[in-house]
């Protein structure tokens, strides 16, 4: 199915965006009245697409897709979205939807693919908050059970998008599925984060708990639902910038009597590509692996000392 086909043309009518042609669309309100019209989106349509199961009558599979989120803001990002965007549209076998969540309020987003099998949006945002991953735009865009969370330097092959989805499905939907490739740990022994354990540590009786990583993290749909209903959350998620990941590792151990969330390994010919970053942040650099460990702490204050300890389970 053709994505124009999920697009109806707006016309402004006083605050409202209406569809020209009789498409079976609700009107639209303009979020930003005052910006150019690059910044309105169409609502989507469409029934909910089939989960995964094995058809006990003709034998044949089917296969469950996913909802690919993408958070963007720079224009100098715009080379990236250019080559990922055609791709990503050509993959109706494990995607049923791309959107890309426009996280700059000054600059109109670049445009969208047109003529692609994937039905795609561009979500232009309130506010450049990393709450947006999580936030009711995704809600009401997404038709699948599942969401797949990436960044727009980093490609993910259909083979790796399956095998993530499919890892998702048996591990049970209320689950959450990071990448071993992103592997990182809050360690009690050393009071913060690691993306490297010493041998000291790996010998520790104290256990480490997984950290995911918005580069490749797979969810279900209700921890979106569970997340925007924590309003101190999201406020701390603001105040605190570039903590949303450990957060939301926090988050789910909060809310899952102390499950962490999990890593598979990715098959060698399965990995993702990683694409120019275009002055992102240098993850080796000993200011960004402080912020690490600042996070870890100022997750421990919102949700408690214990929140990285499975002896103290005090919902």
């Amino acid at each position: 199915m053709l994505r124009d086909r999920f697009f109806a043309i707006p016309t402004i009518f006083t605050n409202k965006v209406y569809c020209v042609k009789s498409a079976p669309l609700e009107p639209l309100e303009v979020r930003f009245p005052e910006r150019p019209s690059c910044f309105h989106t169409a609502l989507p349509i469409g029934e909910y697409v089939s989960q995964e199961q094995d058809d006990p009558i003709v034998g044949l599979p089917t296969r469950e897709r996913t909802t690919l989120v993408i958070m963007s803001s720079s224009l100098n990002k715009v080379k990236n979205l250019e080559k990922l965007l055609p791709l990503y549209g050509d993959m109706s076998f494990v995607i049923d939807r791309v959107l890309v969540l426009w996280n700059n309020q000054e600059e109109c987003p670049p445009q969208m693919p047109i003529h692609t099998k994937v039905d795609m949006f561009i979500i232009s945002q309130n506010a450049g908050s990393m709450n947006n991953r999580m936030g009711e735009d995704v809600l009401k865009y997404t038709r699948t059970r599942s969401i797949l969370h990436t960044t727009d330097d980093v490609f993910l092959p259909k083979k790796y998008i399956r095998h993530m989805t499919y890892n998702w499905v048996i591990n049970g939907i209320d689950s959450i599925v990071g990448d071993l490739k992103d592997g990182v740990y809050a360690h009690p022994s050393t009071e913060g984060y690691l993306d490297v354990l010493f041998e000291e540590h790996k010998e520790s009786d104290k256990k480490r708990y997984n950290i995911v990583s918005t580069r490749s993290l797979i969810m279900g749909k209700k921890w979106l639902e569970k997340y925007n209903k924590d309003l101190l959350m999201l406020r701390f998620v603001d105040l605190h910038l570039d903590c949303e990941h450990i957060l939301l590792s926090a988050f789910f151990r909060k809310n899952t009597r102390r499950n962490d969330p999990m890593f598979i390994a990715i098959p060698k010919e399965y990995q993702r590509k990683e694409l120019p970053d275009y002055g992102g942040v240098d993850e080796n650099t000993y200011t960004y692996k402080d912020q690490e460990n600042t996070c870890i702490l100022k997750a421990m204050e919102y949700f408690g000392k214990d929140i990285w300890d499975p002896k103290n389970i005090a919902l």
